[in-house]
């Protein structure tokens, strides 16, 4: 689910039946089955904000296909009472390369990043609802069933506009998501962010 200068917002899912409920409710069609890891690194030295820079590892493990490393940077834009992140980079994810997950590795270490984060995605689903795009459902280990609302992000006030109906549509309250990247959330809970944050 990549758009150009994508915008997002996640929110965790209480009771995974009753939101595939409301999907369904919605006319959900052409479900499709994902599952992979995010393998998470950060610098071995000097300044680095986890919250707006990410470089990471996608280990496929559903469907099966090449690992790809990606590099994303994001602000934080707001309208009103709902704050999105925003990606900096046109392409949203930015692919540095695709291959095995150990030449990934290598890269990284050339980079002088190490490893820090894994975040591993299983079960998860992506359909199509009638006028809103995309929904997905994914469980993410150590934090529990999670979605995200995302949109193209050219014009930032209208790509909030479309999150708000869309979160209207899916019965989520305002004050339910969050701007935070996701693989912040999950160090935030198991005492794993990195402490040397920067500009």
């Amino acid at each position: 689910m990549t758009a150009a200068f994508e915008c997002e917002v996640r929110f965790l899912i209480p009771d995974i039946a009753v939101f595939q409920a409301r999907l369904c409710a919605l006319g959900a069609s052409h479900l499709e089955r994902y599952a992979f890891t995010d393998h998470y690194y950060c610098p071995r030295e000097g300044a680095w904000n986890s919250r707006t820079h990410a470089l990471r590892i996608r280990e496929w493990r559903e469907p099966a296909r090449a690992s790809e490393l990606l590099v994303t940077r994001i602000e934080v834009v707001r309208v009103g009472d709902l704050a999105c992140k925003r990606s900096l980079f046109p392409e949203g994810k930015v692919q540095l390369y695709r291959g095995p997950v150990d030449e990934c590795e290598r890269v990284c270490d050339a980079l002088g990043f190490t490893a820090w984060l894994d975040v591993v995605k299983s079960e998860c689903g992506i359909c199509d609802l009638p006028g809103l795009g995309k929904a997905i459902y994914e469980h993410v280990r150590g934090l529990g069933w999670t979605s995200e609302v995302e949109v193209e992000g050219s014009d930032p006030g209208s790509a909030l506009a479309r999150i708000g109906e869309k979160l209207d549509a899916l019965g989520i309250a305002r004050d339910a998501v969050t701007d935070t990247p996701l693989a912040v959330l999950l160090a935030e809970r198991l005492g794993l962010l990195p402490e040397r944050a920067g500009p």
